[in-house]
């Protein structure tokens, strides 16, 4: 059993707590009010009264708390005993239970005035009102009018289940609720956000997105039983036995007709058809709906229409079932298969997948190997068919485990396995897809089938690439080619992987010609895989050698091929090229429209494989677009733990790139080193390059200049050798400036250093990058736009170690474009340059005035400090400037949802609660209130909260 950890006191319940200060408020006004809280076991009814106790004593009110007991033999008036001990003037007599009829009303009029006495207001709590003794109940009537008009508010917790019809504490609920001082909560069980937010409060770390599945659906939103399961985690198939007991105890009241057939049901699951468990119970009719009704009557079953019956708790049917012995599962869950196999209709779902499904289940758990992996096939060939490959691929898992069993299985193991790894691929688990594909490799004879082994090398190789790792990419890539012979029909496909691995090796050159002879082929012969791997080849290759126009037309007919084919990996990997071609050539909007529109095609098509890269393509777009909140928002997803960890390259390195720019350090640390975890000794062009660039520029911020070279090299050792000419100018002028900055920071520090060193660093890089560049232009290549701004960024870095030349960084700015953040620092740059030179202040003014602006408006931390510094050595004023930025839409230089985050800020919700509002991380909502504080000029939260309420009242 796992250690118990420290629980969170409160997650949600915004509205509940609201309604309780309103209630509060109308004590104070001498209403009298009374709140019943209601909702099951674990659901927080407890810690919500405890969170709003905390601040209503913190607003000056006495909270007088009390709780029923649980006893065969009633101990009067319980709850009192314990509320008024710590008053002085307590009624005596409180607890005995020995006052005449004629004296009680005295002493009811007592309790009533020690109440009112308490303090103004009184907040009196009574909890497990369920629990409560014939006089607690007397008394609660009696204060309720008594108190009518007194500052008291009474808060009443109730667990409604168990209060039948019968109870004798639902007649006192039925007096309550008829008064109009008498409002009910009903705790509803915590959603998504919430659930993921408990369990990052109790793990300390984000949980994955199948643990928070997992408790969603054990736990059903009860934070005390999703408690109990993390606390458990450990063992993840068992139920904590503090709620197994609960269940079992409560159990063993019913008759031995009713336990026996609650457990029969269990297997079932949790909803139970009537006739289905007429058809698996030997009981006699009129005994069998007894043992129902007893079980409707106690609260363990729920009808759900006139057919069928739910537990009302998923965790009961499961403690029940795991109260089963091994044989007693076993033959039960044998009965409901041959009762599902004999009559279909009776399943709980009623469709062919979901019968094939079911099947597979209790044929599994009744140890039935033959009949489970015939079931098991049927239900992951109906997931295929639905594009539901996770699904797929789990069924598909329980038939492998099956199979060794089986004399006639009725499947060649290699066909099961290929089924198997596709299905893993598809839901990104391509780690698991390797494995399997590698176990088909093991069952082939190369030299008697060297066309199957080199198909099977193929698929291996691609699943390779998709986890990440290039080395056994390319191995068994080669591998395939040597062995395909020369006539096969599988040559074409195959000669076309390797040119699908030039393309993302950013070896664009080869990869286009090579695409040109293939296309024709592939639509002669009809090779639909050919044919798509070659447009895709194409439409980049053009495009990222500076032939925009033809580029995109080969992308969009990709994309119009793969809609007609219907493929679902062809339309997904167009939803990632496409999109991300026109973010590559500054057509953010259509490009943002498009791969928004990928996202919610993937749930729909079931391409997992794609989706993250996809979202990639979302926030990339977004940083371009300098919408850096929600590129961060729509980036902080709970980390799906079973997926490729690859695919998480393709949301960090852009988020860390916001990070840095906003210099917020020390996360964007955390995003690079996850991203280097997958990316370090690995040949990959793209992504390594990128990590490169981005480690420099972060050690670059914290002056480990050594470190910063170091990543400008390792990062030019992949990009020399390919294609990419914005990612080769980019680290250059990354490495040209960090040998500026830290001959700037020698100077300031007073450190020795010698600028003829810096200078020839620099000088090497720009020849290795003209060189590079003249290569691909001599060859047709021409820079995208923003390569050219790359370019001159290097250029104008490199006037930072001679002359300074304001014009270089003026000339820079007036082609930056759309990049709104190198606009502003170049106008920070030319400020500089002509306060160096002593050139025009009045014109260093208003450069440093637009690059202050742009700073703000970006919330670029580092970038608007640089500027205030220069200003106040310059002792220069800047002049205010407008640089064309986005107006902020509430008039105070906030955005939209740094407005939406002030207001919350003002209801004194914390930045926890702030992200659960808001469906988003912690860590961004941190990231806004920083913001926020920085752009009002304010110094703490109680500041922010105090502007909010003044821009209400305005």
């Amino acid at each position: 059993m796992a250690r118990r950890v420290s629980v969170p006191e409160l997650i949600g319940r915004r509205a509940e707590l609201a309604a309780l200060r309103s209630a509060l408020a109308d004590a104070e006004a001498g209403g009298g009010p009374l709140v019943l809280i209601q909702g099951d076991a674990g659901v927080g009814k407890s810690r919500l009264v405890q969170a709003f106790s905390r601040t209503a004593i913190v607003s000056g009110a006495t909270v007088l708390t009390g709780g029923c007991l649980q006893f065969e033999a009633d101990i009067p008036y319980a709850p009192f005993v314990e509320a008024l001990r710590g008053l002085p003037d307590a009624p005596p007599l409180l607890g005995t239970g020995s006052a005449a009829p004629a004296d009680r009303a005295v002493e009811f009029r007592r309790v009533a005035d020690a109440i009112a006495g308490a303090g103004a207001p009184v907040v009196l709590v009574l909890e497990d009102l369920h629990w409560a003794d014939a006089s607690t109940r007397d008394l609660l009537l009696y204060l309720h009018r008594a108190l009518a008009h007194a500052p008291v508010l009474q808060v009443l917790t109730l667990r409604a289940e168990e209060v039948g019809a019968d109870h004798p504490v639902a007649k006192l609920i039925a007096d309550l609720v008829r008064s109009p001082r008498v409002d009910r909560l009903r705790l509803a069980p915590l959603d998504r956000t919430e659930v993921t937010a408990l369990a990052h409060a109790i793990l300390g770390a984000a949980p994955a997105s199948d643990v928070v599945d997992t408790l969603l659906t054990r736990a059903e939103g009860n934070p005390f039983f999703t408690e109990e399961l993390l606390a458990a985690w450990p063992a993840r198939g068992a139920v904590p036995s503090t709620v197994r007991e609960v269940v079992i105890t409560r159990l063993a009241r019913l008759s031995t007709a009713a336990q026996q057939l609650a457990r029969l049901a269990a297997v079932v699951g949790r909803t139970v058809p009537h006739d289905l468990l007429t058809a698996i119970t030997p009981m006699p009719v009129a005994e069998l709906d007894g043992a129902l009704r007893e079980l409707v009557g106690h609260g363990q079953l729920v009808t759900v229409d006139p057919d069928a019956y739910t537990f009302r708790h998923a965790l009961i049917q499961e403690s029940l079932y795991r109260d089963l012995l091994p044989g007693e599962r076993r033959h039960a869950h044998a009965r409901v298969a041959a009762a599902l196999r004999e009559h279909p209709d009776l399943a709980v779902t009623g469709s062919a997948a979901g019968v094939a499904a079911e099947l597979a289940h209790h044929w599994d758990a009744a140890g039935e190997p033959a009949e489970a992996l015939a079931a098991a096939m049927l239900a992951a060939g109906a997931a295929d068919d639905g594009l539901a490959p996770a699904e797929a691929h789990a069924h598909y898992e329980r038939a492998l485990r099956r199979w060794p069993e089986v004399a006639e299985p009725g499947v060649e193991l290699d066909t099961l396995l290929e089924r198997a790894a596709e299905a893993a691929s598809l839901a990104a688990h391509n780690h698991r897809a390797v494995e399997l594909t590698r176990r088909r490799l093991a069952l082939v004879d190369e030299r008697a089938e060297p066309e199957r082994a080199a198909l099977i090398y193929e698929q291996l190789s691609y699943q390779a690439r998709s986890r990440g790792d290039w080395d056994l990419a390319r191995s068994t890539s080669e591998r395939a080619v040597e062995l395909v012979p020369a006539g096969s029909p599988a040559r074409l496909r195959i000669a076309s992987w390797p040119m699908a691995l030039e393309m993302l090796s950013a070896r664009f050159r080869a990869c286009i010609h090579r695409a040109r002879e293939l296309l024709p082929q592939a639509e002669a012969g009809g090779d639909d895989m050919v044919v798509n791997r070659s447009l895709m080849a194409l439409g980049i290759g053009h495009l990222m050698l500076g032939q925009v126009e033809s580029g995109l037309e080969f992308l969009r007919r990709q994309n119009e091929f793969a809609r007609r084919v219907g493929n679902p990996r062809f339309i997904g990997v167009g939803y990632v090229n496409l999109p991300e071609g026109l973010m590559w050539t500054d057509r953010h909007a259509e490009a943002l429209t498009l791969a928004r529109e990928g996202v919610d095609r993937a749930a729909s098509l079931g391409f997992d494989l794609y989706l993250l890269p996809i979202v990639g393509n979302v926030v990339r777009t977004l940083v371009e677009l300098h919408r850096w909140d929600e590129a961060l928002d729509t980036g902080a997803d709970p980390d799906d733990l079973a997926a490729d960890p690859f695919n998480y390259i393709f949301v960090d390195l852009p988020r860390a790139y916001v990070l840095i720019r906003r210099g917020e350090l020390a996360a964007a640390e955390e995003l690079l080193k996850r991203t280097g975890f997958v990316l370090d000794g690995q040949d990959d062009a793209q992504y390594g390059t990128e990590l490169a660039a981005l480690r420099a520029l972060l050690a670059a911020r914290q002056c480990r200049w050594a470190d910063a070279r170091a990543a400008v090299r390792d990062g030019l050792r992949l990009a020399l050798p390919a294609e990419d000419m914005y990612l080769t100018a980019r680290l250059v002028a990354i490495g040209v400036q960090v040998e500026a900055d830290a001959a700037d920071d020698a100077r300031a520090s007073g450190l020795a250093h010698n600028p003829a060193t810096a200078t020839a660093a620099a000088d090497a890089l720009l020849t290795s990058l003209r060189e590079y560049m003249s290569t691909l232009e001599s060859d047709g290549a021409v820079p995208l736009p923003r390569t050219r701004r790359a370019l001159g960024l290097a250029g104008a870095e490199r006037t930072r170690l001679s002359e300074p030349d304001p014009d270089a960084w003026s000339d820079l700015a007036a082609i930056a474009g759309v990049d709104r953040h190198l606009s502003g620092y170049a106008r920070y740059r030319e400020a500089e340059a002509l306060l160096i030179g002593r050139g025009s202040r009045t014109r260093a003014a208003t450069a440093l005035a637009t690059a202050r602006a742009i700073a703000t408006e970006l919330g670029a931390v580092p970038l608007a400090t640089m500027t205030a510094e220069l200003a106040d050595r310059a002792r220069l004023t800047p002049p205010e400037a407008h640089p064309n930025p986005v107006p902020p839409p509430d008039g105070h230089g906030l955005t939209a949802r740094e407005a939406e985050v002030l207001e919350l800020v003002g209801r004194g919700l914390t930045n926890a609660e702030i992200a659960t509002e808001l469906f988003i991380s912690t860590k961004t909502a941190s990231v806004h209130v920083s913001n926020i504080l920085r752009k009002l000029g304010l110094k703490s939260r109680i500041q922010a909260a105090a502007h909010a309420q003044r821009r209400r009242i305005t």
